[in-house]
């Protein structure tokens, strides 16, 4: 366990994550302006219930087939440049749909739903391993914390902006509105240095279409990767129901109308700014692993509080600190499964598993969304909304088995070529590349030049290389930057 060490300075104190970090915003905002403002369109449009809830699972689906495309593409292309041409895209999709005038060019609709659902996914791909590139290693959290309170301000000014925009200017106020957002951020996003760290191997050493799967392959046989993921696959089961059944628990369980719905949705991001306060500091003290099992299962037990709490009292008020109370372990759980995932992933096939994770979990939300509207027929309201409970805790249950220990073990391929002091070549062997996890324990002896020679692997587990790269940048136990995390995966 590490000493105190020194403060460690919030990330949005950087320049470069303070842009990407307001581009996120940005596009966070005009995100859920579109996702209420289209369906209500469509709505009024077709006065169909069934139609309307297709664009919404347009909003999913199409980010499962295409995810491990725009993964492949990520780790090959320059993230700035990438960033740029999806925001640049999203903006100029959306003035199609003012051609849209009557039931027959739905058809328009779906597609321009469909493109910006993938273009969303490639969005969230490339900010998430970019966000890994430019932040230290101790700031990984608290930066992953912050883009995570991006969805809760996203949805809080986004979500009534848009049925303002909508009722009171009408759909093209709306588009306008979502492609300025979009090409702003675009160039925002343009303004972020390029990245120092690791050239992708991918694009040399791999073919195109063979490296798609490669982020399936690589989430599936790395332990911490799959231990998260199952957590992050049954929260978004659990997710896709809640979209369904809260509506129903505030118009059948609460008696409520639209003016409680939007409130307890809106004041969830009240708890996400305590989230986003205390999640670097728990990190230092319980490890990521170990925050995203506490955050699952605080999560859990407050939604089960919750929908249990309608059969005893109805007051607002209640439910008003009870959802707030929630944002603060949905923030720590997303910060933390983000950190398992980049620290985890190799560099070079970063961009490929982030978009695994965020497709599968597109796909599993829509699963939940079709789960609730049966469940909740066959059972009811309350015992559907407990069912989706039970799914939480067993998530954090799972992750406390799968997830052992309390530090993470970060990847090899987090440090970058500027992050530490440069090893004379005649003390040793040059470092292993980017990615290279099986580095060989037989190095030749290097010169002392009087400096203390590196300890054998039984007593550490780490190699004799990374030992003497540690103590020669100052990064070792009992300094700030460490944050007591060694440099290998927690799967090993």
């Amino acid at each position: 366990m590490t000493g105190p060490g020194p403060a460690v300075p919030h990330p949005l104190r950087d320049a470069a994550f303070a842009r990407l970090w307001i581009s996120g915003l940005l596009t966070e905002t005009g995100k859920w302006v579109l996702q209420l403002a289209l369906p209500l369109y469509v709505l009024q449009l077709t006065r169909s219930a069934l139609v309307t809830s297709v664009v919404a699972l347009l909003g999913l689906l199409p980010s499962l087939v295409v995810a491990p495309v725009v993964g492949a593409l990520v780790d090959r292309w320059d993230q700035r440049r990438f960033l740029v041409l999806v925001g640049v895209g999203q903006a100029a999709l959306l003035p199609l749909l003012l051609l849209v005038d009557d039931p027959g060019d739905l058809w328009l609709v779906y597609l321009v739903t469909a493109a910006e659902a993938a273009l969303t996914v490639a969005f969230e791909s490339v900010k998430n391993v970019t966000l890994s590139t430019i932040v230290a290693e101790e700031q990984l959290v608290g930066a992953n914390a912050a883009i995570g309170l991006n969805v809760s301000l996203g949805r809080l000014v986004g979500s009534p902006l848009g049925g303002l925009l909508l009722s009171t200017a009408g759909l093209p106020y709306v588009l306008a509105f979502g492609s300025g957002a979009f090409l702003v951020a675009a160039a925002l996003a343009s303004t972020i240095p390029p990245s120092t760290g690791a050239r992708r191997e991918s694009a040399a050493s791999t073919r195109f279409w063979h490296g798609v799967g490669e982020g399936l392959r690589t989430l599936r046989g790395v332990p911490a990767l799959r231990g998260t993921f199952v957590c992050v696959a049954l929260l978004a089961v659990a997710q896709g129901m809640f979209v369904v059944l809260f509506l129903l628990f505030v118009t059948d369980l609460l008696h409520g109308g639209d003016a409680q719905a939007g409130l307890l949705r809106g004041v969830q991001a009240v708890g996400g700014f305590a989230g986003t306060a205390t999640a670097g500091l728990l990190t230092r003290r319980l490890g990521e692993p170990r925050l995203l099992s506490v955050g699952v299962l605080v999560f859990g037990a407050l939604s089960a509080l919750t929908w249990n709490m309608s059969v005893t009292s109805l007051g607002l008020g209640v439910y008003v600190a009870l959802f707030t109370a929630a944002g603060v372990p949905a923030v720590w759980l997303a910060a933390a499964w983000l950190s398992l995932v980049q620290e985890s992933a190799p560099l070079s096939v970063r961009g490929r598993v982030m978009a695994s994770v965020l497709g599968l979990s597109d796909g599993l939300q829509a699963l939940g969304m079709l789960a609730a509207g049966v469940l909740s027929g066959l059972i009811g309201t309350l015992p559907a909304l407990n069912v989706q409970a039970a799914l939480i805790l067993g998530a954090g249950l799972l992750t406390l088995k799968l997830l052992p220990g309390t530090r993470t073990r970060r990847a090899p391929t987090r440090r970058t070529p500027t992050r530490r002091t440069p090893t004379p070549a005649s003390d040793g062997p040059a470092p292993a590349a980017p990615g290279d996890t099986g580095r060989s324990t037989a190095h030749e002896p290097a010169p002392s030049r009087g400096r203390r020679l590196p300890e054998p692997r039984g007593r550490t587990g780490r190699s004799p290389n990374r030992q003497r790269t540690s103590r020669e940048s100052g990064s070792g136990s009992g300094s700030g930057s460490g944050s007591g995390r060694a440099d290998g995966p927690n799967s090993a």
